[in-house]
């Protein structure tokens, strides 16, 4: 019982946890901004079925997102384990797999998403400029799809390396750049529906390249070469 106040009190501890639960707030906190900012910038427009496009196809798009919730989860797992172990050689494989995966899933989503994305329609009935609008919203934020699941990877594979301000790094790139940029497409050079979700599409591979930058970094702390074996396992994967 003491131990456990005596590691209560322990201000080292407050800070290593605080190190890296300040930022993971911040990030949680940024990540519904891409789409709030999407409908208040078309929510100045004229027509109401312009807001209703792009809160529907958001929707449809943020559930291909986090139907893939598992490629952050399952790979902060194996990046926690790697760098507990400092075992660069294995965090290396991790990050290439994680993105893999990520750019792997996004390839077949966009092909299922099609149909799935006609038949909600069908269910919901809307009018035929609503379906329009819907369509190319979601079409084009489709592009922008492996990046966000790439982003996903990548910062649970940071918050495995207990590195907390990548992951931040990487959603406020987003989330800044959509804002100018919807600002600057839907408003000023007047592209309406299919601007905002161009401004997301930007955005969102802006993010992936801020994290692809950053492992560098993260890698530099944890030395080693990449694990051939896991690699050669990864090449022979039959299912």
């Amino acid at each position: 019982m003491f131990r456990l106040l005596d590691a209560w009190r322990h201000a080292p501890t407050h800070r290593r946890v605080w190190a890296l639960a300040a930022p993971m707030i911040l990030s949680n906190l940024s990540v519904p901004l891409v789409a709030l900012v999407d409908s208040a910038v078309i929510g100045h427009l004229p027509h109401a079925h312009q807001l209703a496009s792009v809160a529907v196809g958001g929707s449809l798009y943020t559930l291909l997102v986090w139907v893939m919730g598992f490629l952050r989860m399952g790979t902060t797992g194996f990046a926690a384990q790697a760098a507990g172990r400092n075992d660069g050689g294995v965090l290396r494989p991790v990050l290439l797999q994680g993105l893999l995966l990520a750019f792997g899933f996004a390839l077949l989503l966009s092909l299922v998403a099609l149909p799935l994305k006609g038949l909600a329609l069908q269910l919901m009935q809307p009018s035929a400029d609503l379906d329009h609008l819907t369509q190319v919203y979601f079409h084009t934020r489709l592009f922008g799809l492996p990046a966000a699941l790439g982003s996903m990877a990548l910062i649970g594979w940071f918050l495995g390396a207990q590195n907390a301000r990548a992951p931040l790094a990487i959603l406020l790139t987003t989330n800044l750049i959509n804002i100018v940029l919807d600002l600057w497409f839907v408003i000023g050079l007047e592209w309406g529906v299919a601007g905002a979700a161009r401004a997301s599409v930007i955005a969102e591979w802006s993010g992936l390249a801020v994290g692809l930058a950053l492992t560098r970094g993260a890698l530099r702390r944890h030395p080693g070469r990449l694990d051939q074996q896991a690699l050669r396992l990864w090449a022979n994967w039959k299912p």
